[in-house]
């Protein structure tokens, strides 16, 4: 089968759609949550991802990446491809027994508790619910291995769907019923998970059924293993920036403050997916174009992905910066209290976007151990910040205890270690460090940010959801006219990316 790399631009759109409509879903759904329930039902399910997503690293282990990284080489797709569909259930298979194992020891030999019954409850579903994830993302990749982009995200619009309205479902069907804990609908948020992956796994099972199979080749396998072990151990940095603050959070504090913190790190998921969305097509253009040695191609590819992403994403954190109290009294007051998580959250969130193409092109360029150096400072920077920034004490060791701020703290710092090495490491590969035009989106949002700023603060105050939409479409119009002003965009642009988006 030929792998398709035309139409980057437009297949982009496409998953930027996807994102678009996950996050308005997805912060209505939060809207209902917080609302309605407050931070206890959210805390649950946060506090339950958390624990069992650090494990969930053992469903892929790089295998994913090494396989798209295979079939954009050439050669027989279908051994390639049963190798992977081979290697990927025994992954998951031991995803499942090790989470059951480790669970039982840490309760029945260690003296670890729950710290209730539901929270237990949660974190069984949520084990069978990264089980069957594993199995989507089978299907998934190798789609995407063939640049299928289309057919591969359509599934999680049906995931996505299920998933967001069973939650207001059952947030509602609590307001009706109050005497029910708060609590228990925490643990019916979890079937809500488990019941979108299978209707994702429905619809993905469709599209994949004129794939041929092969059976798996031990030599195959072998090389599999090679490529993806640099991979699966680069994995463990974001699998540890993802979840490991939750855990502390959850085994330092509560999975009330989980609550507050796992809502936060909704509100920003769709700039988070973002980077996904364009790694999703970039990463088999960027593998493509290196086996076929065109150097210059995956350069300019890296550095128009950086200067789009940037274009894109920082009037949001701009935006999000300047009102971020604004912005979480929208969910619920009980937020606004942590307006510095957010804030610090969406730094974090525009450098892991706009560092995703040059971590993505060293991965293509067939350097993951590159990735991988990274990795290992960035994940042991994590975990020691985030054991000093949350706690009040170890051992008797007076410590910080910033609780939530701590972690996105930690979570800030160590990323930003990982983010100079990998942009070494591209300039001694390709000679590039980054997109200077990114200079010019810093320079208007730093300005519009300040106007809108004190406009906010002395002439009016945006307080009701219809005034903070005016108010972020001034802020993006200001962003755009400066950057129109300074060459950097041009109508002409912008109505190209505009039709792309319409066409997909």
């Amino acid at each position: 089968m030929k792998v398709d790399t035309g139409n980057l631009t437009r297949k982009t759109a496409f998953i930027m759609f996807y994102n678009v409509f996950g996050a308005v879903l997805g912060y209505v759904t939060l809207f209902f949550v917080m609302r309605l329930i407050g931070t206890a039902a959210w805390g649950i399910l946060g506090a339950a991802t958390g624990m069992v997503g650090i494990l969930s690293i053992l469903t892929d282990f790089g295998l994913s990446g090494a396989h798209i990284k295979k079939v954009s080489e050439g050669g027989d797709a279908e051994k390639k491809t049963g190798v992977y569909v081979f290697m990927k259930l025994m992954y998951a298979l031991i995803f499942l027994c090790v989470s059951f194992v480790l669970i039982f020891l840490a309760t029945n030999i260690l003296g670890f508790r729950f710290e209730n019954t539901y929270l237990a409850i949660a974190t069984y579903i949520i084990i069978l619910y990264y089980f069957l994830m594993a199995i989507a993302a089978i299907f998934k990749t190798i789609l995407r291995a063939y640049m299928e982009t289309t057919k591969a995200i359509i599934p999680d619009f049906y995931r996505v769907l299920v998933q967001d309205l069973f939650l207001i479902g059952a947030t509602l069907w609590w307001v009706y019923h109050k005497d029910v804990p708060k609590e228990w609908i925490g643990v019916l948020y979890t079937y809500g998970y488990l019941l979108s992956v299978f209707a994702q796994i429905v619809v993905l099972s469709r599209y994949v059924s004129y794939i041929r199979v092969k059976k798996p080749d031990f030599g195959l396998i072998k090389e599999y293993l090679l490529f993806s072990l640099p991979l699966g151990l680069f994995g463990v940095v974001g699998t540890i920036q993802a979840y490991t603050d939750r855990a502390m959070l959850q085994f330092f504090w509560n999975y009330r403050e989980v609550g507050a913190y796992f809502g936060i790190q909704k509100i920003i998921v769709a700039i988070m997916t973002f980077a996904m969305a364009v790694n999703f097509v970039l990463y088999p253009a960027q593998s493509h174009n290196f086996s076929q040695m065109k150097r210059e191609r995956v350069k300019h590819i890296t550095l128009q992905a950086e200067r789009y992403i940037s274009l894109f994403i920082l009037p949001v954190v701009g935006f999000g910066f300047v009102f971020a109290p604004e912005l979480l009294n929208l969910w619920n007051a009980q937020l606004v209290p942590y307006s510095t998580v957010l804030r610090i959250l969406l730094v974090y969130s525009f450098l892991y976007v706009i560092n995703s193409p040059y971590s993505s092109q060293l991965v293509s360029a067939g350097k993951p151990k590159e990735n991988l150096k990274a990795g290992v400072v960035q994940a042991t920077l994590n975990i020691v910040l985030n054991g000093i920034l949350i706690p009040t004490s170890i051992f008797g060791i007076t410590l910080f205890g910033l609780k939530s701020v701590g972690a996105a703290t930690a979570t800030l710092l160590s990323y930003l270690s990982g983010f100079l090495i990998i942009r070494y490491k591209v300039y001694k590969n390709l000679s590039f460090l980054y997109n200077p035009k990114i200079t010019k989106h810093l320079i208007s949002t730093l300005i519009v940010s300040v106007l809108m700023y004190i406009f906010n603060v002395n002439v009016f105050h945006f307080v009701r959801f219809y005034e903070i939409i005016g108010a972020f479409l001034v802020y993006v119009a200001i962003y755009l006219s400066i950057l129109w002003v300074a060459n950097e965009v041009s109508i002409e642009e912008v109505k190209k990316i505009a039709n792309n988006f319409m066409k997909f």
